[in-house]
């Protein structure tokens, strides 16, 4: 390279090196003016929030995010406000624009869905601590006059027990449960009714505490989520226990499931099973070693009298959301026993679980709900299309040559098997357990009910396909006015997207 060539190239070099230098000085001053525009909007904003904030305040308020409000014997409202994430307690009753307002009682507190900080704050009081064995309430010397007072169906008092009047010991479960005391007095399983377990599986890890406490106790409410195997729990034990054995579900879908789960699982133990419908219940004057009410939060009230006499040494109640609409929560819990819950979120963190997407769309009235059934359907993927009502859920099987399986279908788990889509009406709400489920569209619904909305999402944790996703249709006049059943979704962790 001669002289004048390496001339050239250092005055290139030395202009590149000052373009980068004035580069260098325009980012500074960049970064300098944005610092200053930072720390001016902060102090900006210092100073307004100061004026509406009080910062200490505000400090103690994450410390204690929500309001309790008593309303009732044993029960409260806990105010949270939306923002707050990942804090749900009991049963979330109301919303606006920026609270959720839960309703929080002793069944609640028994099922584990409350925080221990929050139930420590709480402190639910028993009124009364009593027991009851055969026909006889036993129960503190103390507590005698305030039994005599606060319970009816009682006669012959003594110093620590009273006798129960003939017909009336379920009445009086129901009364005491009701005052926030559980009756039942441990009876622990006899090892003359045990023997080996042959089933098929094995208990899980999580469901060991359920078995543990019905073999402590021999009467249990087993209150797990769906998905999480309640009927395995069921079975094993149907497995262990020996002797004649009572399973009673609310619907015909339900026996045949149970059907196929006894000779899948346990066909061994088939000839000790006896399986009906709590409508055509006609075992009352038989002798059960175990009886297993299935979905027992929907038990008609008319039923309870003959289901609460039927002579059975040992119970376990099963159950998703032992909650009911009208308040009878305390006759689920007479039916079974000690209760056993496991809180959702803490389900799916133990079993690596994620709540699935959940689509609401709103359309502008009820002609426009076949459209939008017709958009979302995907007829290679397994669907269940809900529907409520009858007539309806013919129109759309015509329209979209599809099965409807309803009260009067037939075998219909295997026409269920046999197609990859179908309408169903409410008969598909529980306890059905189909593994390659993919998709779940509710077109139509039982107005507000929590519960339903609750066991019909429930269908798809129990599929074990990773893509799933449930789809809601309603019209904005059905979002106003039932919009509450969306509200037990949003109260166990799903997340919900409304789409208009």
């Amino acid at each position: 390279m001669s002289f004048n060539e390496l001339q050239e190239k250092l005055k290139e070099i030395a202009k590149d090196v000052a373009d980068k230098q004035i580069l260098l000085k325009n980012i500074e001053l960049q970064l300098k003016r944005q610092e200053r525009a930072i720390t001016y909007v902060t102090d900006i904003t210092n100073r307004k929030l100061g004026n509406i904030i009080e910062k200490d305040n505000f400090a103690s308020f994450f410390k204690k995010p929500y309001v309790v409000h008593e309303f009732g014997k044993n029960q409260i409202f806990v105010f949270v406000p939306k923002f707050i994430k990942n804090f749900q307690v009991g049963w979330l009753y109301k919303e606006d624009e920026t609270f959720y307002i839960y309703q929080l009682d002793q069944y609640s507190a028994w099922l584990g869905d409350v925080p221990q900080e929050l139930l420590e704050k709480i402190n639910f009081q028993k009124e009364i601590d009593a027991t009851v064995e055969g026909d006889t309430l036993f129960f503190s010397p103390t507590d005698k006059e305030k039994i005599k007072k606060k319970f009816l169906h009682l006669t012959d008092f003594q110093e620590n027990q009273a006798r129960i009047t003939k017909g009336h010991i379920f009445d009086l479960i129901v009364q005491m449960i009701e005052s926030n005391c559980l009756p039942f007095k441990p009876k622990k399983v006899s090892l003359a009714d045990l023997r080996g377990a042959k089933a098929k599986f094995e208990v899980r890890e999580y469901q060991k505490p359920a078995v543990d406490k019905f073999m402590e106790t021999g009467a249990v409410g087993i209150f797990y989520p769906t998905g999480a195997g309640k009927s395995f729990i069921a079975m094993h034990l149907l497995d262990t226990i020996k002797g004649k054995k009572l399973i009673i579900v609310p619907g015909l879908t339900l026996a045949e499931q149970w059907e196929y789960y006894i000779d899948t699982w346990i066909p061994h133990v088939k000839d000790e099973i006896t399986i009906s419908t709590y409508q055509g219940m006609q075992y009352q004057d038989q002798d059960f070693v175990l009886t297993i009410y299935d979905e027992c939060q929907r038990l008609p009230a008319n039923t309870f009298s003959r289901l609460a006499v039927i002579n059975t040494k040992y119970r376990i109640g099963l159950s998703a959301s032992p909650h009911r609409e009208d308040g009878r929560e305390s006759y689920i819990f007479a039916l079974t026993g000690y209760p056993i819950g496991l809180n959702w979120r803490d389900y799916m963190k133990t079993v690596g679980k994620t709540f699935h997407p959940i689509y609401v769309h709103l359309v502008k009235h009820g002609h426009a709900k076949m459209l939008k059934l017709k958009q979302l359907l995907d007829r290679d993927k397994k669907t269940f299309i809900f529907c409520d009502t009858i007539e309806l859920g013919q129109n759309i099987s015509r329209t979209l040559q599809i099965p409807f399986i309803y009260g009067e279908t037939k075998d219909r788990l295997n026409e269920i098997e046999q197609n990859k889509v179908v309408v169903i009406s409410r008969v598909g709400d529980l306890g059905i357990s189909i593994p390659d489920l993919e998709r779940i569209i509710e077109v139509d619904f039982l107005f507000g009910s929590r519960q339903q909305e609750l066991q019909r999402t429930g269908r798809l944790m129990h599929s074990q396909q990773k893509d799933v996703r449930h789809d809601i249709i309603m019209t904005e006049k059905e979002k106003m006015e039932y919009g509450k059943r969306l509200w037990a979704l949003q109260e166990k962790g799903f997340h919900l997207k409304v789409v208009s």
